[in-house]
């Protein structure tokens, strides 16, 4: 299957804590990158669980 995500091998989320709601606010417009995305999703959230959600988007090599 072609759309298969590449995420790196072994790894685990361990984020949690962030709803539909919160995650749609962080793509209103200014966000033009998935790194803008996070930076943004982290700021509205008082950088909530910082560490788990850079491991995340790292996994997805959008470091």
């Amino acid at each position: 299957d072609t759309n298969v995500d590449l995420v790196r091998s072994g790894f685990t989320d361990d984020a949690s804590g962030y709803s539909i709601s919160q995650i749609f606010v962080a793509l209103r417009p200014g966000v033009e990158t998935v790194q803008g995305f996070r930076t943004r999703l982290l700021q509205n959230n008082g950088n909530h669980q910082q560490q788990d959600v850079n491991n995340l988007f790292e996994a997805y090599y959008y470091n």
